[in-house]
């Protein structure tokens, strides 16, 4: 209806492997006296195989005899460990005499993903790496889990034998909590094959889940599930189906919860008819969806049961639960008649913060810092929810988050002040300041000029890294269509630094900071502030890494919060920096951006010199959006009105916020009925 944004001991035989977090779960039977040796005489001979067949995304890879891999688990309660034994069939056996931990596709190697706390808010997971005899941890210091920074191989043994044409590795990891019968830990494998000796392309790659990048956010790894001796589990059944949905919509997640032991939990991953099946111990179980927010037929809905699903699992026995049966969950808040932002007044606060809340947890948005701008002037700002959702750390003033694209809108400030001075010609080709050696043999880059960098008609790719082989290209002749780039941006951040004869990172601060009074809580590479202050971004609200730049980006690395990016707004609105002249420049349409499905002509889009801008049924609105993947954020300015917004989430779903807070802050409900009537 409205644009929507300016801008994934007894051995135990089983039949088939389930699947979980990620899309596996495996079974450990209970073992004694295990020798780390790479001698597997000392493991029952029946316990079940799983085999590590995934290509890192959702495909399975047949099997090869020149490359499979399959394991086997088992667990001892008297020592407190896992054990694993990962054997590898492949023709060839490449291992270095000298290496380091970036080696790893160099030769054939195995990581091992180990998480022993297994929370359903996204543990990390610690990353052993076996490369022949050699040992190393690939876990990160900075993870977002303690613990995963501080693991180690003080607790974690390996051995590698060969025989024949299989390479068996066996593994013993000691936990760090009690190891008991009935409970889960996660774990998974990255098996990688190298054909010569130090071949420097990449390696063929197998994954028991699917999904590379599993150091990256809690969750992704699969489930171990340690099977109790004394009795055998039941095989769990069921159908999970969306309201009015097709196939499209399936493969979503099912979590399986015990209500006696809530430690006790396993996902399992639907196909694409919406069936699953789970092996689990004996006890009644609480069925829910994982995937809350999902894409069906093309549209984002919010889902969740309609009735809440309850199961009891026999020993042995096959059970079919009920059908878990997803309907979309309609917006908890109800929009004011005119938008919340017109005329808000201190007593508004309150009812605000409570909106946000609301639909943070619709949304599943850890984290947010939120500023409100009415009547020129800051009336609201307030911070909510959690910078890291594996340990609740909570947001605060000074927490900084990545503002992602919208350092593009504060760099084209600069260079705007740039042009308005003479310092640099909006229509000179830049090459004529700084020649782009990597894209000098396409003569089509001699026609880019700053104006078509800010404006997105560069004819470059977003990123470089999009393209197949990863260099940079020209799509399109520049100046003649929309193709927005963050290429584009860097190339001219190059020209600026070059002109300026100064640090790109300098001219920034001086020019935009210090003039807009944001200079606090705004940083744009890695520091003791920003490594200290940071959140945590969030995939399907789990927390990930950090990820920090070394240096100046100004298409995305921007660091900040709300209440201090606030004043950049401010300034905007006030048209500070620039002469009224240089506003109506920065401010005026230079291309048509695509229209979306869903828009309506009185939201049309336009891009000027850094800024979208949208007609809109309240003047021009205009700003700028950031989304790095799991940051999002948004702000926008209604000059007409002297009001606008600024929302920065640690989150993949942070949009579905900035949405519903510019129809509750802007829109309303009188001005969302009539476009309804119009359609």
């Amino acid at each position: 209806m409205f644009r929507r944004c300016l801008c994934l001991v007894i051995a135990l035989l089983w039949v088939i492997d389930s699947q979980a977090d990620n899309g596996e779960i495996a079974r450990a039977a209970p073992l004694d006296e295990i020798v780390i040796d790479g001698d597997l005489t000392d493991w029952p001979a029946d316990l079940r195989r799983h085999a590590v067949r995934m290509n890192g995304e959702s495909e399975v890879v047949e099997r090869s005899d020149s490359f499979a891999a399959s394991f086997r688990a088992g667990y001892d309660t008297d020592e407190n460990a896992v054990y694993i034994a990962l054997e590898v069939v492949d023709d060839v056996h490449v291992v270095p005499d000298e290496a380091g931990p970036d080696d790893w596709q160099r030769f054939d190697s195995v990581i091992a993903y180990v998480d022993f706390k297994h929370t359903v808010t996204g543990s990390g997971s610690a990353l052993y790496l076996v490369m022949g005899d050699h040992r190393f941890m690939l876990s990160d210091e900075s993870s977002w889990d303690a613990d995963v920074a501080a693991a180690s191989w003080e607790t974690a043994e390996a051995a590698v034998a060969r025989r024949g044409t299989t390479t068996v590795y066996e593994w013993r990891f000691t936990s760090p909590k009690p190891i008991r019968p009935n409970s889960v830990l996660g774990i998974d494998f990255l098996v990688a094959d190298q054909d010569a000796p130090g071949e420097d392309s990449p390696a063929t790659l197998l994954s028991w889940g699917p999904g590379f990048g599993k150091s990256q956010a809690g969750g992704r790894t699969g489930d171990l599930l340690l099977v109790d001796a004394g009795s055998l589990p039941g095989r769990l059944t069921g159908r999970i189906e969306l309201a009015g949905a097709g196939t499209e919509a399936s493969r979503l997640r099912v979590r399986a919860r015990s209500t006696e032991n809530p430690a006790l939990w396993v996902q399992a991953l639907a196909d694409r008819a919406g069936a699953f099946a789970i092996d689990l111990p004996p006890g009644r179980y609480e069925l829910t969806s994982v995937d809350r927010v999902t894409r069906v037929e093309e549209v984002t809905q919010i889902l969740a049961p309609a009735t809440p699903v309850s199961v009891v699992v026999g020993q042995g026995a096959s059970t079919v639960a009920p059908t878990l049966r997803l309907e979309p969950v309609p917006m908890p808040i109800d929009l004011p008649v005119r938008g919340a932002l017109f005329g808000f007044e201190p007593d508004d606060q309150e009812a605000f913060d409570e909106v946000v809340v609301t639909l943070m947890e619709h949304f599943q948005v850890p984290g947010a810092s939120i500023a409100l701008v009415s009547d020129g002037a800051l009336v609201h700002h307030n911070t909510y929810g959690t910078r890291n959702a594996g340990n609740g750390e909570p947001v605060d003033d000074d927490t900084l988050f990545e503002a992602a694209s919208i350092t593009k809108a504060v760099f084209a400030f600069v260079v705007n002040r740039m042009a308005e001075r003479g310092e640099i010609d909006m229509d000179r080709p830049l090459h004529t300041y700084l020649p782009f050696e990597e894209i000098a043999h396409d003569r089509r880059y001699e026609k880019i000029t700053a104006r078509h960098v800010l404006s997105h008609q560069t004819g470059f790719p977003n990123w470089r890294r999009m393209n197949p082989d990863g260099k940079i290209d020209i799509k399109f002749y520049p100046g003649i269509q929309y193709g927005y780039s963050g290429e584009g941006f860097e190339y001219l951040g190059r020209v600026v630094a070059h002109i300026a004869g100064e640090p790109l990172e300098t001219v920034v601060r001086r020019e935009a900071l210090a003039v807009m009074d944001f200079e606090e809580n705004t940083f744009f590479a890695e520091g003791p502030e920003v490594s200290g202050q940071a959140a945590r971004g969030h995939w399907a609200g789990m927390a990930g890494p950090h990820d920090f730049p070394d240096e100046i980006g100004v298409a995305h690395s921007m660091y900040t919060e709300a209440r201090t990016f606030s004043n950049f707004m401010l300034g905007l609105l006030a048209q500070e920096g620039l002469s009224a002249e240089g506003y109506e420049k920065m401010l005026e349409p230079q291309v048509a951006t695509p229209l979306e499905p869903d828009d309506e002509p009185q939201w049309l889009g336009r891009f000027g010199l850094g800024f979208h801008m949208m007609k809109s049924p309240f003047g021009l609105a205009y700003g700028h959006g950031g989304n790095n993947g799991n940051f999002t954020c948004q702000f926008e300015l209604y000059p007409d009105h002297q009001m606008g917004f600024a929302v920065f989430t640690n989150a993949d779903t942070g949009w579905l916020l900035v949405n519903a807070l510019r129809e509750y802050l802007v829109i309303g409900r009188a001005v969302v009925a009539q476009s309804e009537d119009q359609s």
